[in-house]
């Protein structure tokens, strides 16, 4: 990829056509993930925002109508922001052969069908809960929130979290249980457990491996030049683990990230070898508990920075026609971080990406966080730099609010996704990811705790 004014030139190593997918600020919906229709090679130049705004235009039309024969009943606005929008799309196309045109008339069309695509998504969630709440007057999805033993501590925050939730990630992480190589401190996780089941709530063990910097035991270095001796330590900490925590958990999470490169450079077989003994391992030490492998970015955002990379769909394919009785696959997506981010989407594009990787015929868990803060955040133990869209007079908290909701309800709206957990429960006490919490840093709610606790009162079991 060039950029030299006016023209972003892309080159690639095979010659056929393709689509460019690039995250624009839409007006203020912020920003979002556009992408053109197919493009064929050609020495001619396009025009960026002309072909973007035809691409919005097909994904919000064809969408509309695959969903209109399924019976989705959409309103009169939808129509009339995709009139307005095809009105101003072919002003553009107008505008196109005039040199040195603005490109004003294909941004108001981008921006126009953005809004129709976010009414459609709205119709889609609305309409899709209410048809499932018809089958199932209490939903059986298990909504929980990921805590870092030994928490929750306070009595404040375990109220609150007996309130939101009926499930409990606790984060076995490898770093903080072995911190001296052969030496294991399983204390914290059993506090955390014990507390769930105490109060009823289903524990997700894990993930067992986590595999970003931070998460990691600090003396994995001296195994990086070893495959063979670091496949031994992961298939240990494994072993152990379930040993220890075997009959208090009620679902195995493996890994997570395997698809993705970490602090330790992974080819596929390497990778695919690491995720198969943790899943033979944990299968044979529990075999009556179910036990699943997740997968960070499911968009793939990093294979635009990774050319040799493993498509995470691919390498989830693999895994699922393996044989070793996968239970489900998990989905890792945090939105508005600078690292490891999953770029923003419309509540569309999303659903879309759920539907794509339920075609592998398993269950899905939904992990997902969005930052309710910017800034140091002391007990993060893997921090980020957040990077939530400027919005005038709005803090964070309500921003994570606004952005997380249309996603919550798109995933409550699926019957393939059967657990959905929020990446983070309270900034106050130590957690993973920077501001992820629903509680802040001085413990107080945040907007989107509402929500979910009144999502548990009308729809779940």
């Amino acid at each position: 990829m060039k950029y030299q004014a006016p023209r972003l030139t892309l080159s690639r190593a095979i010659h056929s056509s393709g689509k460019l997918h690039l995250v624009c600020p839409v007006g203020d919906l912020g920003p979002r993930t556009l992408s053109t229709c197919s493009l064929r090679e050609s020495p001619e130049p396009y025009s960026l925002f002309v072909e973007l705004a035809r691409g919005c235009c097909y994904r919000a039309q064809n969408q509309a109508d695959i969903w209109r024969r399924a019976g989705l009943t959409l309103d009169k606005q939808f129509d009339q922001l995709v009139r307005q929008g095809v009105q101003r799309f072919l002003d553009s196309v107008r505008d196109r052969d005039r040199k040195g045109s603005p490109p004003e008339a294909a941004l108001e069309a981008i921006e126009f069908f953005e809004r129709a695509i976010d009414r459609l998504g709205d119709s889609y969630t609305t309409q899709s809960i209410a048809f499932r709440k018809r089958q199932e007057p209490r939903i059986g999805t298990m909504v929980a929130a990921s805590v870092l033993p030994p928490g929750p501590t306070s009595e404040t925050s375990r109220d609150a979290f007996k309130q939101t939730f009926n499930a409990a990630m606790v984060r076995l992480n490898w770093g903080d249980i072995e911190n001296d190589h052969g030496r294991y401190d399983f204390d914290a996780a059993k506090q955390s457990i014990d507390w769930c089941i105490e109060n009823g709530l289903r524990v997700v063990g894990g993930p067992l491996i986590d595999f970003r910097t931070r998460l990691m035991p600090h003396w994995l270095y001296v195994l990086e030049d070893n495959f063979e001796t670091l496949l031994t330590a992961i298939i240990q900490f494994a072993e152990q683990t379930v040993k220890e925590l075997k009959g208090k958990v009620h679902l195995w999470n493996c890994a997570s990230g395997l698809n993705t490169q970490g602090p330790i450079r992974l080819d596929d077989e390497q990778a695919m070898r690491i995720a198969v003994g943790i899943l033979q391992t944990v299968r044979r030490l529990d075999p009556g508990t179910p036990a699943i492998m997740s997968f960070d970015q499911p968009f793939g955002e990093y294979l635009s920075r990774e050319r040799n990379g493993i498509s995470p769909l691919h390498f989830a394919d693999a895994l699922a026609r393996s044989g070793l009785g996968m239970a489900g696959l998990g989905l890792d997506l945090r939105y508005h971080y600078r690292d490891d981010h999953t770029d923003p989407r419309s509540v569309v594009d999303f659903s879309l990406m759920i539907d794509r990787w339920s075609t592998l015929g398993l269950p899905l868990m939904v992990h997902m966080g969005v930052p309710g803060g910017s800034g140091i955040d002391p007990n993060a133990t893997a921090p980020s730099d957040t990077n939530l869209p400027a919005a005038s007079g709005t803090d964070g908290g309500t921003q994570q609010s606004e952005i997380a909701v249309p996603l919550l309800k798109a995933l409550l709206a699926k019957h393939c996704v059967h657990a959905i957990v929020w990446d983070g429960w309270s900034d106050a006490e130590p957690h993973v990811n920077s501001h992820s919490g629903l509680l802040d840093v001085g413990g107080k709610p945040r907007p989107l705790l509402s929500f979910l606790q009144q999502l548990r009162q009308d729809y779940l079991c």
